[in-house]
């Protein structure tokens, strides 16, 4: 049986919450990132050779300590979707500190809304 499971207005809903996470990454603006993030989100990544993260809002924390990134640029894939579970990667070129990387970024489907609950990342190197 052909039988589509997964309209795409649920894929144009976790590109429009995923481009509010870029345009807050943009504008510096660590109001926009409220509902994108899962309030339990957890984020690891490579840092300068390093592993990074933990628990909480990582993004928010990199837009505070670097301000806005004015010159990002952006490509978001959505590599599977269930009607409650996502996966999408994310590459980044020049964020605030001048820095490219590559997201890995899981979204699950709550109340109607969409939001990452976990984050994995590489930073390229310089």
């Amino acid at each position: 049986m052909n039988k589509k499971n997964i309209p795409v207005s649920e894929y144009q809903n976790i590109r429009e919450t995923l481009e509010r996470y870029v345009e807050a990454l943009r504008v510096g603006n660590v109001d926009m990132l409220s509902g994108i993030f899962h309030k339990d989100v957890v984020t690891h990544g490579i840092v300068d050779g390093e592993l990074v993260g933990g628990t909480g809002n990582l993004a928010a924390e990199f837009i505070r300590i670097n301000g806005a990134s004015p010159d990002i640029a952006s490509h978001i894939d959505i590599l599977d979707i269930t009607p409650v579970t996502a996966v999408v990667r994310i590459i980044i070129e020049n964020d605030a500190i001048g820095s490219d990387c590559c997201e890995y970024l899981n979204l699950i489907k709550t109340g109607g809304i969409w939001s990452v609950f976990s984050k994995a990342f590489l930073q390229f190197d310089k």
